[in-house]
């Protein structure tokens, strides 16, 4: 393409995809041009930067304006001996959505029933390009076009890799329980981009913007654990307060019974579980041998008249000890009582 003159000019719209100065999906495009005059000139518009790669190794870095192919008379030597010019047009605000998601479910310790459960997660950002000349090195290369199939996946597969490690690490910072997570699940996503961007930056010239997590994956036998665990903590919590107020009235026996009444009315399973622990309710007691209910400190049965005591049996004839249920003195031969 030639401007006043005559002059050769160089222009974004001559790029080898074809691609609009306005697409904003496209993070480069690549200008490979024959050059025929000596004072050809490269126009850079003020959307992009432009990266020149003349003889397929010396790079240069341009802003928006215009300027010279050849900046001295050796290039323009070179230039005759057959020097290849290739411009890259780079975008200065063009946001690339990638969408994300971790094939891989994480291990998380929950910190409120100490399980070990699983999480997944899926979510998406965007990428600008913040510093063209790391990103022409990092990431186009001899790239000819820009593949946003390709692109998307290589750093989908990014974060989906620095998950694990990153979410642990902010879910610590915000002493967060799995039960948290969707709840604060834009805080964490703001955490988590604030962090992924100064790796992105220093690696790839990118910068990561509006960090997104739509949701996390959870299965059901993990959440019904937890739930379980966190079921049986608070009702050890509340059988531990029944348990301390009646340790506080010990000495008030009319204020301990008037307790006691109320909590079997308010809460009766809890109610038989502070007697049993508190050594005031006991297990009914039963002859062995008949059923019949019996006192704790009955010998025999008032029924059946059987032994019930689990105590050795002194013989009242020759004193030998027995076994607590025998029936006749293994020293002497007679009946015990």
């Amino acid at each position: 393409m030639f401007g006043k003159k005559g002059v050769q000019v160089i222009k974004f719209e001559q790029n080898l995809c074809h691609a609009n100065i306005d697409d904003n999906d496209v993070l480069f495009v690549r200008v490979s041009d024959i050059v025929t005059d000596k004072n050809a000139i490269v126009e850079v518009p003020f959307t992009h930067d432009a990266i020149i790669i003349k003889g397929g190794g010396d790079c240069r870095y341009y802003k928006s304006g215009s300027y010279d192919v050849f900046d001295n008379k050796t290039e323009v030597k070179n230039w005759k001996k057959g020097l290849s010019v290739d411009v890259v047009y780079i975008p200065k605000d063009t946001r690339v959505l990638i969408k994300w998601g971790t094939p891989n479910r994480l291990r998380y310790r929950d910190e409120a029933s100490g399980r070990v459960i699983t999480v997944g997660a899926f979510g998406e950002f965007d990428v600008s390009v913040c510093n063209a000349e790391q990103f022409f090195r990092k990431v186009v290369g001899v790239k000819k076009e820009f593949d946003l199939d390709e692109f998307g996946k290589r750093y989908s597969e990014t974060v989906a890799t620095e998950f694990a490690d990153i979410f642990l690490r902010v879910v610590a910072e915000m002493h967060l329980t799995y039960d948290k997570f969707t709840a604060n699940k834009k805080s964490i996503g703001v955490r988590m981009g604030e962090i992924l961007s100064p790796m992105f930056e220093s690696q790839w010239g990118l910068s990561v913007l509006n960090f997104k997590i739509a949701d996390f994956s959870l299965t059901d036998s993990d959440m019904n654990a937890i739930e379980s665990a966190a079921a049986e903590a608070t009702r050890q919590e509340r059988l531990g307060s029944y348990l301390r107020e009646l340790e506080r009235l010990d000495d008030k026996q009319w204020e301990r019974e008037k307790y006691l009444r109320e909590l079997q009315l308010k809460d009766n399973a809890a109610y038989y579980e502070v007697l049993k622990i508190a050594g005031k309710h006991k297990e009914t007691r039963k002859c062995p041998h008949c059923g019949t209910e019996v006192s704790d400190s009955a010998t025999f049965c008032s029924v059946c008249g059987k032994r019930i005591a689990n105590t050795p049996i002194a013989c009242p004839h020759c004193g030998r000890i027995n076994d607590c249920s025998a029936a006749f003195c293994s020293g002497c031969g007679k009946k015990l009582i």
